[in-house]
C-alpha cells in the first residue's frame, strides 16, 4: 500500500482514538509513508465535548462535518449540506443534458427517461442507502425529482 487517500478511525471514547491514530502513526512511520496533517481532522459526535487528539507534536483540527469517499459527514448527524450537494450536482447534469440530449426531439420519452435515470438519478442518490430520510428531506428529493420530470416532459 503506497498511497492511502481516505482512511477512517472510529472509537467510543478519546482515549481509545488517540491510540488508534498513535498506532497508525507507528505503523506509517516503520513503512516510510507520511501523513498530509493539514487534511486530517477529528470529529466527534458529542457536540459537548472538546476533543483533543494529536499526531506527535501537531495538534489535529476538530471540525463539525467533512466530507469522507464523497459523501459529506457532519457531527449531529444532519443530512442537509449532503442533500444540498448531491441536489446541485444532479441539477448540474440535468442542466447539461438539457441543453444537448433531452431538448434533442428525434429522442423518445423512453430514452429520455433512461438517460435521466442513468445520469441524474444516479448522482442524486449516491450513497443514499445508509441516509435516514425524514418527511422534510424527502419533500426536497421528491420536489427536484419532479420538476426534472415535468422538464423532460415538457410540462410546465
Amino acid at each position: 500500500m503506497m498511497f492511502v487517500y481516505d482512511a477512517e478511525l472510529a472509537s467510543h471514547s478519546e482515549k481509545a482514538l488517540q491510540q488508534l491514530i498513535d498506532h497508525l502513526a507507528y505503523a506509517c512511520n516503520e513503512f516510510g509513508l507520511t501523513t498530509s496533517l493539514k487534511k486530517t481532522n477529528a470529529m466527534d459526535l458529542d457536540i459537548s465535548n472538546v476533543l483533543c487528539i494529536s499526531v506527535g507534536d501537531h495538534t489535529l483540527d476538530v471540525v463539525s462535518n467533512f466530507t469522507y469517499l464523497r459523501p459529506i459527514i457532519s457531527n449531529n448527524l444532519a443530512l442537509d449540506a449532503e442533500l444540498n450537494t448531491r441536489i446541485g450536482k444532479a441539477a448540474a447534469v440535468m442542466a447539461r443534458l438539457g441543453r444537448r440530449a433531452l431538448s434533442y426531439n428525434m429522442l423518445t420519452i423512453n430514452t429520455k427517461m433512461r438517460i435521466h435515470q442513468g445520469f441524474v438519478l444516479r448522482i442524486l442518490l449516491y450513497c443514499s442507502e445508509t441516509w435516514t430520510l425524514y418527511t422534510r428531506l424527502e419533500c426536497r428529493l421528491n420536489a427536484f425529482y419532479l420538476r426534472t420530470l415535468r422538464k423532460i416532459l415538457g410540462v410546465k
